[in-house]
């Protein structure tokens, strides 16, 4: 069975005042026309489907065409509840999801999805069969799944897959899957709550798919009210761990084998321009990596003069382009020029910061760069972590948009 991986589609999301619904819609064909070349049976979005609790409606919209297309040709498609998301409002349409081999998965407890332990046939209805493309129906509903406490067993012909399903684990949606142990930390009732999920696994292929802040470090750190976690809340029975919340490709763990795909559209300027997939081929047993070519890139570009601004402007004409400006003030007319140009997104006019030394210019860094600077200062020339860098980026972004 081949599997597609993937995460953080943020669905709505803006960068600054434009929209990045065309690239996402792109992306989404791009990801259907990929599943249709590698031969996909299974596609999964691990969390962060939209970019707010209350999406807007277009959203929505894309949402749900966007998981029909990636169902077709008999995929099973699952959409797993990220922190961005309302797992409620996520699941809304699961009845009707089901139908068409899509599970939203906001929950632990999915055993009344398929028939529990029953892998039934797929049966089309009686008209059907009248029909000159009725074996072509059948040849769509060839993926059967049945719930698991935890997740579900996908099977394809004589072979089953294993899939635990674990929505990012809030203090709230802990409290509502069983009830809890407060005087045990968070990070050992989340392993708790990751464990019971995949404790249907046997000895075939084993996959948990989840959203969660992982981090190399056994010292538990915080960001923005989300949790940083140890990787060794990760249990050691799964062959694969589909993780989506850092937006960048990165193997986090090799025992067990744990990946986050990273967003396949590029949502900030500090995130890397490259995106891809992962393609899990269980019976090789074996995770590779597909770039892609949807999705505008971002870049960051430096300039003095309104002349080398326009000229910045045109050379990465097919970018969002944020410009870094340290030159004289600029006229009412020049400005206006300069933000009308279609790759023209953002404008940061540089400043120097003085200190007792020297002259520091400071306004011209990334966000990352500021933080590798502020973590430096309180650790002893100590970079921070992959991972806590990329969720203070993510958070920046994420302020900077609700403005």
């Amino acid at each position: 069975m081949k599997i597609l991986h993937t995460a953080d589609l943020h669905l709505g999301k803006k960068l600054n005042k434009a929209s990045r619904l065309d690239e996402q819609c792109a992306v989404i064909k791009e990801l259907a026309e990929l599943a249709d070349v590698e031969d996909i049976d299974v596609i999964l979005i691990a969390g962060d489907v939209f970019d707010a609790s209350v999406p807007p409606a277009e959203a929505e919209r894309v949402f749900y065409r966007s998981i029909l297309t990636l169902a077709e040709r008999g995929r099973a498609v699952i959409a797993l509840a990220g922190n961005h998301d309302d797992e409620r409002r996520l699941c809304a349409a699961k009845p009707l999801a089901e139908m068409q081999g899509i599970v939203l998965a906001g929950e632990l407890d999915y055993t009344a999805i398929g028939g529990g332990e029953t892998l039934s046939d797929p049966t089309p209805p009686p008209s059907l069969y009248a029909l000159a493309d009725a074996a072509d129906y059948l040849q769509k509903q060839r993926i059967k799944y049945a719930g698991r406490y935890g997740g579900i067993t996908v099977q394809k012909g004589d072979e089953k897959v294993n899939i635990a399903l674990v929505p990012y684990p809030s203090e709230g949606r802990l409290s509502r899957w069983y009830e809890q142990d407060y005087t045990v930390s968070y990070p050992d009732r989340v392993k708790l709550a990751l464990e019971k999920a995949c404790e249907f696994f046997d000895d075939g292929y084993n996959i948990l798919c989840t959203h969660l802040f992982l981090s190399k470090s056994e010292t538990s750190e915080a960001l923005g009210g989300l949790a940083a976690l140890p990787v060794s809340v990760l249990p050691q029975n799964a062959d694969y761990v589909a993780l989506g919340h850092v937006h960048k490709h990165l193997r986090i763990s090799k025992t067990p084998l744990a990946e986050y795909s990273g967003s396949p559209v590029q949502y900030a300027y500090d995130e890397s321009r490259t995106k891809s997939v992962n393609i899990i081929d269980t019976e090789k047993r074996a995770v590779t990596q597909v770039v892609l070519k949807s999705g505008k890139k971002l870049t960051e570009t430096n300039a003095d003069n309104f002349d080398e601004c326009m000229a910045r402007l045109d050379a990465y004409s097919s970018d969002y382009v944020r410009i870094k400006y340290s030159g004289d003030p600029l006229g009412k007319e020049e400005t206006i020029k300069i933000k009308s140009h279609p790759a023209f997104n953002d404008f940061v006019v540089t400043a120097a910061v003085r200190t007792d030394k020297t002259v520091e210019r400071r306004a011209h860094l990334s966000d990352g760069e500021i933080f590798d600077l502020f973590y430096k200062s309180r650790n002893g020339d100590k970079l921070p972590s992959v991972e806590l860098k990329a969720a203070f980026v993510e958070l920046m972004e994420e302020l900077k948009s609700a403005q």
